[in-house]
């Protein structure tokens, strides 16, 4: 790695997926088609951030244990805004995280942010269908 990446943060999201094309990356191997995921590494040692990154990402998390324990949840993340659904309970949130990093105030009911919460909801169903 270059001189002047050691040590140097970045605040692109990277997930879990990303590993294995990092791993094969560092073999020299390419990434598969089917793999989601990116190399990490290109952050540091190509500089690809900003437009090159991903902005935004998907998930979902099934019920493991018991839905009292850890309910089932899916949702869109921004650097702005986080947009959940708790689908066995029809409930949904919208958290604005650049003034709300604890996610303490839920705006999905707050007409200021409908736009946002329309906006969210249609790229979290756009991706969902991506994942399925």
């Amino acid at each position: 790695m270059a001189a002047d990446k050691v040590g140097k943060l970045s605040d692109d999201f990277t997930l879990n997926i990303d590993l294995a094309p990092t791993i094969l990356g560092a073999a020299g191997i390419q990434t598969p088609d089917v793999m989601n995921g990116q190399d990490i590494s290109l952050i540091y040692t190509k500089g690809v951030t900003g437009n090159s990154w991903r902005k935004e990402f998907f998930y979902e998390h099934p019920v493991h244990l018991k839905e009292s324990v850890i309910p089932a949840s899916e949702a869109l993340v921004r650097k702005d805004f986080k947009y959940i659904l708790w689908p066995n309970y029809d409930t949904e949130q919208l958290f604005d995280l650049k003034n709300d990093a604890y996610e303490l105030n839920d705006l999905v009911h707050n007409k200021d942010y409908n736009g946002v919460l329309q906006k969210m909801r249609m790229k979290f169903q756009e991706l969902k269908k991506l994942a399925k």
